[in-house]
C-alpha cells in the first residue's frame, strides 16, 4: 500500500473512531458517555472506564504519562496490541493509541525512537482524542 493511501486509511480510521466515540455529544467531555467500537474485521466493543477495561484484561501499564494519561495495552500471546486505550486518573476513557512496531508515515504518525514511561521502546504512534488531553494526569 502506498504512502497515499495509508494516510488515507489511517485518516479514514481515525474519524470513523472518533464518531463512534462521540456519537450523540455535542461537546467534548471529560468521559465518553457512550460506546466505542474498534473495526478490523469484526466490531469490538472496546472499555469506557478503566474498572470495565482491567475486568476485560487490559494491562494498565502502571504510569500517567502527561498530556497522554494512562495507558492500557490488551496483550495477545505476550505481546502489545495495536491499540492502546487512554484514560484519566478518574478512570474515564479520554483516547485511544495505535501503536506500530514498523515504520510508519510522519506526518500523521508520531515516532517514538525510546518509547515513554511504562512502554520503553521504539515505536510510532497515532491518536485520537475523546476530550483534550492536556491535563491528562491531573487528578
Amino acid at each position: 500500500m502506498g504512502n497515499r493511501m495509508r494516510l488515507l486509511f489511517i485518516l479514514f480510521s481515525g474519524i470513523g473512531l472518533i464518531l463512534a466515540a462521540c456519537k450523540g455529544q455535542s461537546a467534548p467531555s471529560t468521559s465518553t458517555n457512550s460506546t466505542v467500537f474498534a473495526t478490523y474485521g469484526a466490531f469490538d466493543r472496546l472499555p469506557t472506564t478503566a474498572e470495565e477495561a482491567l475486568s476485560q484484561g487490559w494491562v494498565d501499564t502502571g504510569e500517567c504519562v502527561p498530556q497522554m494519561g494512562r495507558h492500557f495495552l490488551k496483550m495477545t500471546d505476550g505481546q502489545p496490541g495495536p491499540l492502546v486505550l487512554l484514560f484519566n486518573p478518574a478512570g474515564n476513557l479520554i483516547g485511544v493509541e495505535l501503536e506500530s512496531l514498523s515504520e510508519q508515515p510522519s506526518p500523521p504518525w508520531e515516532h517514538l525512537e525510546h518509547g515513554h514511561p511504562g512502554m520503553e521502546f521504539e515505536h510510532w504512534t497515532i491518536h485520537f482524542w475523546f476530550s483534550d488531553p492536556s491535563n491528562a494526569c491531573a487528578g
